[in-house]
């Protein structure tokens, strides 16, 4: 009797651990959904991250906008013989009334002009550029030409560039800075690798400004310059081509490397403060005739 009670006491203890681990199994189903699913442990914060889609954006270098002649090429060699500089006023068509319409190239004429130089395979380069060439050792093309914009017009910011990128080249921008263009204009250009260079604030006559006011025409264009757009602007061309000894001084004195002027001549090292340049006012047969009847002994050899 004994025996038997012990038994069914224990039968009795099992079946009431089976009935509690039923409720219990009950219980964690009802916690997942019902769904009958083991529940599973969260994962440590580095479990996530090693299993986590990859989010962070990719880091791409932004793209450079400049044209090829604005740096230096692999087929560029040491150079310190004259170059050509041209210079250009106004592009597009004169306006009815213009005080000066001779000073105004088509646009057609432009860049039959630059298709022209092309062809002849001419590179335009920067003042800078030169100016490396002829004094620090630097290189150039086979060919190097300077074109430069004087006064600073709308159509020298935006269809000049355009044309001129065509074929990989920077111009030089000779900017009066009062009452021209806007920075906003003249900011894309220098990020295209363009050259922009003080032509004084006011383009008056400097051979008869006060020593003051020849040292605020020079000096403060300049620093205008440096300090809105951040650029060394080392060249200074002379307003209407008006210079003399003062004006020369000033210019010198305001740290500018280099001057230009114009003239029927290649530019040389020989005086970097008087650089002459073809000025451009008709069409490709000026041009050549230019470039090709003053060409110096050793140039493009």
């Amino acid at each position: 009797m004994r025996r038997r009670g012990r038994t069914a006491g224990l039968l009795w203890l099992g079946g009431l651990i089976t009935l509690v681990g039923a409720a219990i199994v009950v219980a964690v189903i009802a916690l997942n959904g019902g769904s009958g699913a083991t529940t599973v442990p969260p994962r440590r914060p580095n479990d996530i991250a090693t299993t986590r889609t990859q989010t962070t954006p990719v880091k791409h270098k932004p793209v450079s906008r400049l044209v090829r002649n604005a740096r230096p090429q692999t087929d560029w060699v040491k150079y310190t013989g004259p170059v050509p500089f041209l210079v250009y006023h106004a592009l597009g068509p004169a306006p009815p009334g213009a005080p000066f319409p001779g000073l105004y190239v088509s646009y057609g004429d432009f860049k039959a002009e630059m298709a022209w130089l092309h062809a002849h395979r001419y590179q335009a380069v920067t003042i800078d550029e030169v100016m490396k060439a002829w004094y620090h050792g630097g290189t150039l093309p086979a060919k190097p030409i300077v074109i430069t914009f004087d006064n600073g017009y709308p159509e020298q910011v935006t269809f000049a560039p355009h044309v001129m990128a065509k074929y990989g080249w920077p111009g030089v921008l000779n900017e009066i800075t009062e009452n021209h263009l806007y920075p906003r204009q003249i900011r894309p250009i220098i990020h295209r690798g363009w050259e922009v260079d003080s032509h004084s604030l006011t383009h008056p006559n400097l051979t008869t400004e006060t020593a003051a006011g020849l040292w605020a025409q020079v000096h403060q264009s300049r620093v205008y310059l440096q300090k809105t757009f951040h650029i060394p602007s080392n060249s200074f061309c002379y307003p209407s081509s008006r210079y003399s000894a003062a004006v020369i001084a000033a210019v010198k004195r305001a740290g500018y490397t280099n001057a230009v002027t114009e003239g029927d001549a290649y530019a040389t090292s020989a005086d970097p403060y008087l650089l002459p340049r073809f000025e451009i006012e008709g069409g490709v047969p000026e041009l050549a005739a230019d470039l090709l009847n003053h060409r110096p002994a050793g140039y493009g050899s």
